[in-house]
C-alpha cells in the first residue's frame, strides 16, 4: 500500500512541477497597476506620453525556461499593465529564432500549431482570442531580411485601448487628460 502511495504521490508531483514550469510568472495581470512590479524591477520607461514600457530579460521572469536573448516588455497605459510582449532579439548579425525557443514555450504555453515541415522556415501568425484574453504569436521576415518573432498578451479591453493610443498618437490627436 505505501509502494502504491508513493507512486501516486511521484507522479502528482512531476505534474506539478511540469504545469508550474510550462509557463511564465508574469508577477502581473492585465490591468494591474505598475506599482506592484516598481519595487522589484523599477520604474516603466516613459515612450508616449501616458504609455510606458519595462523591458525585463526573459531569463528573470521564466528561469525554468531557458529563454535566452528574448525580452519581456510590461506595456503600460496611465500606469495600467496594458499588454505583455515577448520579443526574440534577433537584429542583423544574430537570429536567435533559429533556437525556436519562443515558438516551442508558446505551443507548450499556448496550444500546438501548424508550422509546416521546417518549424525554422515558419512565416506566420497565431492567435488565441478565447474569453478575455488575447493572445498573438508572429514569426514573420521583415524587410531587411530580419525574424521578427514575438508574443503578444492583452485582453480584449485593454488591447481596444492601446488601439484607440496608438491610433490617436499616429493622428497627433492625444488631449491633454491623456497626456
Amino acid at each position: 500500500m505505501n509502494l502504491i502511495k508513493l507512486v501516486i504521490l511521484t507522479i502528482l508531483a512531476s505534474l506539478y512541477m511540469s504545469i508550474a514550469q510550462a509557463s511564465c510568472q508574469f508577477d502581473l495581470d492585465i490591468g494591474d497597476d505598475a506599482s506592484i512590479i516598481e519595487e522589484k524591477y523599477g520604474e516603466p520607461i516613459p515612450m508616449f506620453p501616458g504609455q510606458g514600457m519595462l523591458p525585463i530579460p526573459a531569463i528573470e521572469i521564466c528561469p525554468e525556461q531557458k529563454l535566452e536573448d528574448i525580452a519581456v516588455e510590461y506595456v503600460f497605459l496611465e500606469n495600467k499593465l496594458a499588454a505583455i510582449m515577448m520579443k526574440v532579439l534577433n537584429d542583423g548579425v544574430t537570429n536567435h529564432s533559429e533556437k525556436l525557443l519562443l515558438l516551442n514555450y508558446v505551443k507548450k504555453t499556448y496550444g500546438n500549431f501548424d508550422t509546416g515541415p521546417n518549424p525554422k522556415a515558419y512565416n506566420s501568425f497565431e492567435v488565441w482570442d478565447e474569453g478575455q484574453a488575447i493572445v498573438v504569436y508572429k514569426r514573420m521576415i521583415n524587410m531587411d531580411n530580419i525574424i521578427e518573432e514575438e508574443l503578444y498578451i492583452s485582453n480584449k479591453e485593454y488591447d481596444l485601448k492601446l488601439g484607440e493610443f496608438y491610433n490617436k498618437l499616429e493622428e497627433g490627436t492625444l488631449d491633454e487628460t491623456e497626456q
